[in-house]
Formats: C-alpha cells, structure tokens, sequence
C-alpha cells in the first residue's frame, strides 16, 4: 500500500525487495554499518513501513515495522516479549499490535517527519481496528546514568496500572524502584530527552513498565511501552 504527501512517499509493504531495504536503513541507523542487513526473525510475520523524501531524490528516511496478533495469547510470541514476561497482559481481550524497529536517518532536519509517520500509523491503527498498541522504547547506548532522571521522571508519572503487570525476564535491568530521585536536579528538562516514539505514545496515554532493559546487541537501554485505545 502506498500513500503520498506533498513531500513524501509512504509505503506499507512485505515486498522482499523492500524488506531488505528497510533492513539495511536499520543497519545504518541502529549498528553504524553499511554492510550487512539488521534482521530477525520476526521481519516476516511483519508490515513494514518505508518513507522516502521526494525532497531529496526519493532517499529512505524513517522506517519502521508493525506486527498484527490476532489475539492478546499471540503477544508471548511477539519481539518484546524476548525481554519482557507478558503473562498477565495476555489475559486481556484487545486486538494487539506491535511497534518495532522504529528508526530515522538523522541527516534528515525535518521537525515533521515523524509526525507524518505517526499520521499514517495511527490511520493504520485505526483501519484495521487495533485497540492495544506495544513494543520497546529505545533510548540511546548502555550507560544508564544518562537516562536515571528520565527513568525517574517515568516512574513518578507513566508506570503500568497495577492490573497491567509486566514482569522481569531479561538477564540485565534497571529497576526504576532502585534509582535515588534525591541526586537528580529539579531543573532538568524530563521529557527533552525522551525518546521521540516514546513522547508519541504517552501523548496518547501510554503507559512503561517499572523496569528497562539493557540490551547489547543493539547498545540501547529500552522500556516496555503499551497504550490501550
């Protein structure tokens, strides 16, 4: 499926061809290589996103993957739940998908670019009458003292409702509950640094889970994130 803006050509696809392209914009973005493809298993169960800027030649900018489940017992199947145990969010009777690989080339200076990407997700989202959208929020490298006033700042305002439990599975995590608010400052900017997906889905009302994890292969620490519709 193709759409069109006055700048950019938006495709939705499971094309081969374009699943390479879109996996080999990730190994750019994600593991600073032009050689090779970032892929996984879960690339084929997927719809993948491809915006390229007419602006500039057609160039790939933001790519990103969605993944439909039929039912909530489909999710302990799903990427996220490598890292996360989801055993009582499966109990849930919404219509899940999940958020993936979400990545934009940063030569690109477009403050609308990602806005125009979440127009077409959340039409998508609409259309095919998902209700519980979730994947993994990344922020940049391993080092979590960069980010122990953003976790902070997530755990005092977004943590998952009690009834929505998101267990502990990875080997290596950071438990919001262990981060000393005294030592943080007053004045620093909490959602500056957030991470642009992230913003989006607690716009929204989204919600974190009360741990990150610390994931290598990808030298990003990331957080379970969920918004019911």
């Amino acid at each position: 499926m193709k759409n069109q803006t006055s700048r950019y050509d938006i495709l939705f696809t499971k094309l081969s061809t374009h699943v390479q392209e879109a996996q080999r914009f990730r190994q750019r973005i994600f593991r600073k290589s032009h050689k090779g493809l970032d892929r996984d298993q879960f690339d084929d169960n997927s719809i993948h996103c491809l915006i390229f800027d007419k602006k500039f030649e057609g160039q790939l900018v933001l790519v990103f993957r969605i993944t439909n489940f039929s039912s909530m017992a489909e999710i302990l199947n799903s990427y996220s739940a490598q890292f996360y145990d989801l055993t009582k969010l499966s109990q849930y009777p919404f219509n899940p998908l999940e958020l993936g690989r979400f990545c934009v080339d940063p030569a690109s200076k477009d403050p609308l670019l990602v806005l125009t990407a979440i127009k077409f997700l959340s039409s998508y989202i609409q259309r095919n009458k998902r209700n519980f959208v979730f994947g993994c929020s990344s922020f940049e490298g391993c080092d979590s003292n960069s980010h122990l006033a953003s976790f902070s700042y997530l755990r005092t305002n977004y943590l998952a409702a009690d009834n929505f439990i998101i267990g502990t599975k990875a080997r290596e995590v950071i438990k919001f509950s262990s981060i000393k608010t005294e030592k943080l400052s007053n004045t620093y900017d909490y959602r500056k640094n957030l991470p642009t997906l992230l913003k989006f889905y607690l716009r929204i009302g989204g919600k974190v889970s009360d741990h990150a994890v610390i994931d290598r292969d990808l030298n990003t620490l990331h957080v379970f994130t969920y918004v019911k519709l």
